[in-house]
């Protein structure tokens, strides 16, 4: 996917952002599935009581509202100038929306609810399971944009003072054998790889129920090789777009991974 070039200095952040709406604009279609062609009808005529039977029903409502809204407004990011002219406009339009609110207690008050009657039916079970995978999403929304807030970009738009970058110098003398190309400038050296975050995302990757691992899998290899010639950018890229289906998974190492960038 081609990021808008005013945007370019983000990128990464920006093309999860689209990952991730897109990951909600999929939800769409399979909440419609759970209330329409499996046994949610079942489910909803078993109560007898109608303030409950309501609360149960806000686990459909409020769940597809909130994919289609942010299916919509992250995949709208790259695209619609006027809704989202800046970096500044794409961080302010999620303030006090979905994002930032707490949606565990829809869960909790449908559970218990549901606890009234007979028992818990299939596609009331996979809707409580999609909710949790769209806090899920919403979460790394909220911290991928908190990480925009931080970007350069965003402090030049909003008048706020940019951290100069300052080159060190290493000099290394009386040095024999080495890799290092004593006396000489702009050689830059990785330390302190950390391939054990490389192995856990492999992990959790082999651990999953994900069908085809192999696109996944290879995504990961290649941004641990990058990683070890802190070149990650374009791998990273990959490995979201790779991921894109998936970020329930990997969303617990995009944090730690956003560090390497």
């Amino acid at each position: 996917m081609t990021i808008r070039i005013d945007l370019k200095e983000v990128e990464p952040l920006i093309d999860r952002l689209l990952s991730i709406g897109e990951e909600f604009g999929k939800n769409d279609s399979y909440w419609s599935h759970l209330k329409n062609k499996e046994d949610w009808g079942q489910f909803i005529y078993s109560f007898s009581d109608g303030s409950k039977k309501a609360i149960a029903e806000r686990i459909y409502c409020e769940g597809r509202e909130m994919g289609l809204s942010l299916a919509y407004d992250l995949g709208s990011i790259n695209f619609d100038l006027t809704k989202y002219p800046n970096l500044t406009a794409i961080v302010h339009k999620f303030d006090g929306g979905w994002v930032h609110e707490d949606l565990t207690y829809i869960l909790e008050e449908a559970k218990e609810a549901a606890n009234s009657i007979i028992g818990y039916t299939w596609a009331f079970n996979e809707m409580l399971r999609t909710f949790q995978e769209q806090i899920d999403l919403a979460a790394v929304v909220k911290q991928t944009l908190n990480l925009l807030k931080s970007s350069d970009l965003y402090k030049l738009e909003n008048g706020m003072p940019v951290e100069k970058e300052q080159t060190q110098n290493i000099h290394i003398a009386q040095v024999s054998n080495s890799n290092i190309a004593v006396n000489s400038s702009n050689v830059t050296q990785s330390f302190n790889i950390n391939e054990q975050l490389f192995e856990d995302i492999l992990k959790a990757i082999s651990e999953s129920d994900i069908e085809d691992k192999t696109p996944l899998v290879a995504a990961t290899e290649g941004m641990k090789a990058a990683n070890r010639t802190g070149s990650l950018g374009e791998t990273y890229k990959k490995f979201i777009s790779a991921a894109a289906s998936h970020m329930t998974i990997v969303a617990p190492f995009i944090p730690a991974l956003t560090t390497l960038l």
